[in-house]
C-alpha cells in the first residue's frame, strides 16, 4: 500500500466502536487498515484537528458593539430640572492587524495539528507493523520448536526399538525421554509467547479477547537495496514531524506579528441619543432631543513593557532551533536506520548462504550414524540442539531484518512493506 494510502482508506470507514468482522487470518495491509479505523488512541488524536480548526473560528471573532441606555438625569432636589433619558452605541475598532494575525496563528496551528496527526499515524503504523512482525516471529519459533519436539519424540521411539533389540541400554532411552520432556516445556513457553503476541495485535484494534487477529505472512522476504541520498531527499519532504516543526515556526512568527499588532491601542467609536423632557420652576424649558458622537483612544503607557513582544521573539528563536534539530534528527534517523538495515540484511544472507542447510545435514548425518551404531546419543542430542539454535537465531535475524526495513521506510517517509509470504526465498 502506498504511503498513507491506508490512512486515506480508513478516513471513510465507520467510526470507532462500530462492529467490524475480523478474519481468521489477516495480512499486514488489512491489519493496518483495521488499526487505522479502530485504534482508540488514534481516535483521541484525531479530535485535535477539529479542536484546532475551531480555534480559527474563535480567532475571527471581532469586538461586539455595546448598546447602553437608561435614565441620564432625574431631579431629586425638587428644583424643576428636566428629566433626561439616553441611549448609546459604542464599537471598538481593532487596528494594527490584530484579527488577521490571530487568524494566521490559528491557521498554522491547525495545519500543525494535521501534521501531528500524520506523525502519530506514522508512529502507530511502525509500532503496529513491528508487533505484526513479533507475532510472525513467535509463530516461526513455535513451529520450529514443535518440529524439534517431534524429532525428539521420534528419537525416543527409535531408542525404545533399539532397547528391545538389545542395541542400547536403559540409560540411553531414559536420557532421550528426559530431553524430549524438557523440550516439551520449551514448546509450551513458545505457545504462550505466540498467544501473547496475538493478544497485542488485538489491543491495537481495540478488539475484545475473543476476537483476536491471527497474522498471515512470512518474514522470509527478499533483501533490498536503498540509496541514501534518495532516502534523505524523501525524508526532508515527507516526514510529518519535520513539517510540524516548520509549521510551529510559522505559528511562532505569527505570534510575533500578533505581539506587534497588540502594541497598537484599539479605538472606540461612541454615538448617543439624549431625550430631555420639559423643565419647570427654575428650569423652565421645552423638551428637546440631542445626539452625541465621540472617539476614545487609550493612552499607550503600557507600551513601555515589552514582555509579550520579548516572549514572542524568544519563541521564534526557539522554534527555529527546533526546526534545525528536527532536520538533523530526520537525517540521523535515516542514516542509522539504513546502517542497521544493511547489517541485518547481511546477517540474514549469512544464514541463507548455507548455514541452515549445513546444520540440517549435520543433524541428519548424525542421526543416521546413530541409527547404525556409529554415533553416540550425546552427539545426536548435541546436533539437534545445534540445528534448533541455528534456526532460532535465523528467525531472530529475520525479525531484526523486518524491523530494520520498517525503520528505513518509516524514517524516510515511504511505505511499501510486505510480508505476504507468497514467494519466500
Amino acid at each position: 500500500m502506498r504511503r498513507w494510502a491506508w490512512v486515506a482508506a480508513l478516513l471513510g470507514l465507520p467510526a470507532v466502536g462500530q462492529e467490524a468482522p475480523i478474519a481468521q487470518e489477516m495480512k499486514l495491509d488489512a491489519y493496518l487498515v483495521l488499526v487505522g479505523r479502530s485504534n482508540l488512541d488514534l481516535a483521541a488524536q484525531k479530535l485535535n484537528v477539529p479542536i484546532a480548526e475551531a480555534q480559527i473560528s474563535i480567532a475571527r471573532i471581532f469586538p461586539e458593539p455595546v448598546l447602553s441606555g437608561g435614565l441620564a438625569a432625574l431631579d431629586i432636589s425638587d428644583k424643576g430640572a428636566p428629566t433626561a433619558w439616553d441611549i448609546g452605541l459604542s464599537q471598538t475598532i481593532e487596528i494594527g492587524g490584530k484579527r488577521g494575525a490571530r487568524v494566521e496563528v490559528a491557521t498554522q496551528q491547525h495545519k500543525g495539528a494535521q501534521a501531528d496527526l500524520e506523525e502519530f499515524l506514522r508512529g502507530l503504523r511502525a509500532s503496529a507493523t513491528n508487533e505484526f512482525v513479533d507475532a510472525l516471529h513467535d509463530r516461526l519459533v513455535l513451529e520450529r520448536k514443535q518440529q524439534t519436539l517431534a524429532s525428539l519424540d521420534r528419537l525416543v521411539k527409535v531408542n525404545a526399538e533399539r532397547l528391545r533389540a538389545g542395541d542400547i541400554g536403559q540409560v540411553a532411552l531414559v536420557q532421550s525421554r528426559v530431553e524430549a520432556q524438557r523440550f516439551r516445556g520449551e514448546v509450551l513457553a513458545a505457545e504462550g509467547d505466540a498467544e501473547v503476541a496475538r493478544l497485542a495485535l488485538g489491543l491495537r484494534i481495540g478488539a475484545p479477547n475473543d476476537r483476536q487477529v491471527t497474522p498471515h505472512g512470512d518474514l522470509r522476504i527478499p533483501t533490498r537495496s536503498f540509496a541514501l541520498e534518495e532516502l534523505l531527499a524523501r525524508a526532508r519532504t515527507s516526514r510529518p514531524d519535520l513539517r510540524s516543526k516548520e509549521l510551529a515556526l510559522e505559528a511562532a512568527r505569527g505570534r510575533l506579528h500578533l505581539a506587534h499588532a497588540n502594541r497598537w491601542e484599539d479605538v472606540t467609536l461612541n454615538a448617543g441619543f439624549l431625550r430631555t423632557l420639559t423643565g419647570t420652576k427654575d428650569f423652565a424649558q421645552p423638551a428637546y432631543n440631542s445626539i452625541s458622537a465621540g472617539l476614545s483612544i487609550p493612552l499607550p503607557l503600557a507600551r513601555i513593557y515589552r514582555g509579550e513582544l520579548d516572549a514572542a521573539e524568544a519563541g521564534v528563536t526557539q522554534a527555529e532551533f527546533a526546526v534545525k534539530q528536527a532536520a538533523l534528527l530526520v537525517e540521523t534517523d535515516v542514516r542509522q536506520a539504513l546502517v542497521k538495515y544493511n547489517a541485518a540484511a547481511q546477517r540474514v544472507q549469512l544464514y541463507r548462504a548455507g548455514v541452515l542447510a549445513d546444520a540440517d545435514k549435520v543433524a541428519e548425518a548424525t542421526l543416521y550414524s546413530y541409527q547404525h551404531g556409529n554415533a553416540t546419543l550425546l552427539e545426536v542430542l548435541d546436533s539437534q540442539r545445534t540445528v534448533n539454535e541455528v534456526y532460532l537465531a535465523y528467525f531472530d535475524a529475520l525479525s531484526e531484518y523486518a524491523k530494520a526495513l520498517v525503520a528505513v521506510e518509516t524514517s524516510s517517509g515511504m511505505w511499501d512493506v510486505r510480508f505476504d509470504g507468497d514467494n519466500p526465498p
